[in-house]
């Protein structure tokens, strides 16, 4: 084989023989989310924001029949404005912001509730809300500096959920039902395992924010 052989064939890269990688570029046109602001998946988001207050109000009273179903429904629409966004090509920046923040508005709110009610451990709305309160504390320091909030990872996402299922099982267990008591005990092995993983989600948040301040210092230097 001649060096010129050797020059013109691809080079093989990550383990994979004959296979060349090209630079990553920016994404396309239809991949960026758009600023729109009217959108079906932000009007889904909308809905869950104003049924948040009616959820927390009806299980800090303890009308946990009701309150359950609410939340319920609520927190499944949780996948139905990502769906519905990337579906339609309705993606906006402003969805992307929303839906985190409907969903830790409704985490924070469903556990106060059922924290005056005594059904949720108090070290365990202590822990939730702290986190929240820190990253959206961080988040105006990070757009001051010119650099955008992490967009959401697999891990946080696995903790939404098990959160938005812990929560209403924890509330079935503060009910009369036949299967309250394995819904308790259920609900709290879930609700610890949500917490972790709520907080390793939060230092991957860092870790990306740091990153990318990192990034934006060196190139302005």
């Amino acid at each position: 084989m001649s060096d010129a052989d050797a020059t013109e064939r691809p080079q093989p890269a990550h383990g994979l023989p004959g296979k060349a990688h090209a630079a990553p570029g920016p994404l396309e046109p239809a991949r960026r989310p758009s600023t729109a602001i009217v959108t079906a998946p932000n009007a889904v988001t909308l809905v869950r924001l104003l049924l948040m207050p009616v959820c927390a109000l009806l299980l800090a009273r303890g009308s946990y029949g009701p309150g359950l179903v609410l939340t319920a429904l609520v927190g499944s629409t949780d996948w139905v404005d990502g769906w519905l966004a990337r579906r339609t090509g309705t993606v906006s920046r402003l969805g992307q912001l929303l839906d985190p923040l409907a969903d830790r508005l409704l985490i924070a709110s469903v556990a106060i509730a059922l924290l005056v009610q005594g059904v949720l451990p108090w070290p365990a709305a202590l822990l939730l809300l702290a986190r929240d309160v820190l990253l959206l504390a961080g988040w105006p320091l990070l757009k001051r500096w010119g650099v955008e909030p992490p967009e959401v990872v697999w891990v946080g996402k696995a903790a939404t959920f098990v959160l938005l299922f812990a929560l209403p099982v924890l509330t079935l267990g503060a009910t009369g039902v036949a299967v309250a008591p394995v819904a308790e005990v259920l609900g709290l092995a879930l609700l610890w395992l949500g917490v972790a993983l709520y907080y390793l989600a939060g230092a991957v948040y860092v870790r990306m924010a740091a990153e990318r301040l990192g990034e934006r210092t060196a190139a302005g230097s």
